[in-house]
């Protein structure tokens, strides 16, 4: 199946899932994050807002802040460019061209990608070797080779697993996969 077919699969059983299975199971993402060793000790974590289908992270956002962890989400830039972006607190979020919340440029800081210890990031679908569909913008593969001191870790439901996802040679594999059910690949 090439990456189209498994997109539309994968967002298919996504949006299956009933909005109370779903609102569990972000829950229980968020849970299995705080306890993650890859977590402790982190200073600047770059995170997402998630879309109406995806996990959402709101909780574990609310627990690192009160653990004095650095947020920073992501804002796109036109051809392929997107860039870690930490918001003052409150934030009043605004919606980029895709529909996508975003921090407001004015009130946020930009975050280098030096500075990033552990990406969390958003996928349509994965394998249990830590491959990853993203939305087909490239966005992220790109973030990604900006910052390889980063840890890795692609958040979905255990619904969107595929026996293997399509890869071609510029897509970044995950360090690790988190789902309701458990952590893919290794993470120390």
């Amino acid at each position: 199946m090439d990456k189209k077919s498994q997109r539309l699969a994968a967002k298919a059983k996504r949006r299956s899932m009933k909005q109370a299975a779903r609102e569990a199971a972000s829950a229980e993402i968020c849970r299995s994050l705080q306890e993650l060793p890859a977590i402790m000790n982190q200073k600047v974590i770059f995170s997402y807002m998630a879309m109406p289908e995806e996990a959402d992270l709101s909780a574990f956002h609310q627990w690192a802040m009160e653990k004095g962890i650095i947020l920073a989400y992501p804002v796109t830039k036109g051809n392929g460019i997107m860039e870690a972006y930490a918001p003052q607190w409150p934030c009043q979020w605004e919606k980029d061209r895709y529909g996508i919340l975003i921090p407001p440029m004015e009130n946020s800081r930009l975050i280098q990608p030096e500075e990033i210890g552990l990406i969390l990031t958003p996928c349509v679908a994965f394998d249990e070797n830590c491959g990853r569909l993203g939305y087909g913008g490239g966005y992220y593969d790109r973030y990604f080779a900006r910052c390889p001191q980063a840890i890795r870790i692609a958040i979905a439901f255990e619904a969107q697993k595929l026996p293997q996802v399509a890869r071609d040679h510029f897509d970044i594999l995950m360090h690790g996969i988190l789902t309701e059910k458990r952590l893919y690949g290794e993470i120390s």
